[in-house]
């Protein structure tokens, strides 16, 4: 319930900020496109995956994870379409006996509307929608050979769900003009993106890809922060 109102939240602040630039740039259309790179930190829901490792003894994950992906997008008369992926890396852990680590990621269409372009500056909301999924990995931390592994291969197990994904965030982007052509400014564009996952699980998690029954609720639910690096062109303002 706490997400609930927390992406309603995002919502309704992108919706008073739609309403407060928009009337600054009606006379002003853009059109243009880039491509970047981006990492930053996002919060995962995983608290009840936690208690389930507790109960057993096993090492906990933290919900914070660094966020490594990219994307693009086009604008066309200051609508926007686009993609982006982002992976989600988190360290080993590991007790007396067993080694866990947990692997996430996801993809995004993307559809947003810019609301404020002025000196190389350009803010937009955006309302992805995509899929994900999230891995589990456990590992006896015992010292084997090959042939042991073959001998009894039942030294480690791989748990995965996957859902859908909703995407609430606000961008703000800078473009340092490279190009010599006035009328196509383009060059290098660095940026913040700001926002809020919301996950849908499907389905119940997977061992090896067999589906198991009592699986706990988890999610790629969470709020996000990323910095952007990239390229681009836009037509003159």
């Amino acid at each position: 319930m706490k997400h609930f109102y927390s992406f309603h939240k995002i919502f309704l602040m992108i919706l008073i900020l739609s309403i407060l630039y928009n009337e600054g740039i009606s006379q002003s259309k853009k059109s243009g496109g880039m491509g970047y790179f981006a990492t930053g930190y996002q919060t995962i829901n995983i608290k009840d995956l936690n208690t389930k490792l507790r109960n057993f003894g096993l090492p906990e994950f933290d919900n914070n994870y660094v966020s490594l992906g990219g994307g693009g997008f086009g604008i066309v008369n200051n609508f926007i379409i686009g993609g982006e992926g982002h992976g989600l890396i988190s360290a080993d852990l590991s007790n007396q006996y067993y080694q866990t680590n947990l692997m996430a990621g996801y993809g995004l269409f993307d559809m947003g509307y810019l609301i404020y372009s002025s000196n190389g500056l350009k803010i937009f909301p955006l309302i992805g929608f995509g899929g994900g999924g999230i891995d589990v990995r456990i590992s006896e931390k015992t010292l084997v050979d090959f042939d042991s592994v073959l001998s009894n291969p039942k030294r480690g197990s791989v748990l995965s769900t996957a859902g859908l994904i909703l995407n609430f965030g606000l961008n703000f982007n800078y473009q340092l003009n490279l190009s010599e052509d006035e009328n196509n400014p383009g060059g290098l564009s660095i940026g913040v993106n700001l926002g809020y996952t919301h996950f849908f699980q499907i389905g119940n998690w997977t061992l090896f890809d067999t589906e198991i029954a009592g699986g706990p609720n988890v999610g790629l639910s969470g709020f996000y922060v990323r910095f952007t690096i990239g390229g681009g062109g836009f037509n003159k303002e």
